[in-house]
C-alpha cells in the first residue's frame, strides 16, 4: 500500500502530461494553419507587387514617349517659327501697322 500514493500521484502527473500535449498540439495545429495563410497572402502581396511594378515600369514608358513627342513637336515648331517671320506666316512680304477703330462711351 505504500506504493498506492505514489501511483497516484504518476497517474495524476502523466494525466497532466497528456492534456498538456493534447493542448500543445492543438496550438501546432492552429499556428500550421496560421503559417499557410500568412504563407499564401505573402505569395499574393508579391504577386501584386510583381503586378503593380509592371503598370509602373509601363506608365513610365508611356509617360516618357509622350514626352518625346512633345519635345520632338517643340522643335519642329521652333523651327517653323524661326524660318518663317511673322509677316511671311500672314502671306504678307512686309509687315504693316494694324489699324483699328477705338469705341468709348
Amino acid at each position: 500500500m505504500e506504493y498506492e500514493e505514489d501511483l497516484k500521484k504518476l497517474e495524476s502527473n502523466v494525466e497532466k502530461m497528456l492534456t498538456n500535449l493534447d493542448s500543445v498540439q492543438g496550438e501546432k495545429i492552429r499556428l500550421q494553419a496560421d503559417v499557410a495563410r500568412l504563407e499564401k497572402e505573402n505569395n499574393e502581396l508579391d504577386e501584386q507587387i510583381k503586378h503593380l511594378t509592371n503598370e509602373k515600369k509601363n506608365i513610365l514608358q508611356r509617360v516618357s514617349g509622350l514626352l518625346g513627342s512633345i519635345e520632338k513637336w517643340e522643335k519642329s515648331a521652333a523651327l517653323e517659327v524661326g524660318a518663317l517671320s511673322p509677316a511671311d506666316a500672314l502671306g504678307k512680304s512686309s509687315p504693316e501697322p494694324v489699324q483699328g477703330v477705338l469705341m468709348g462711351n
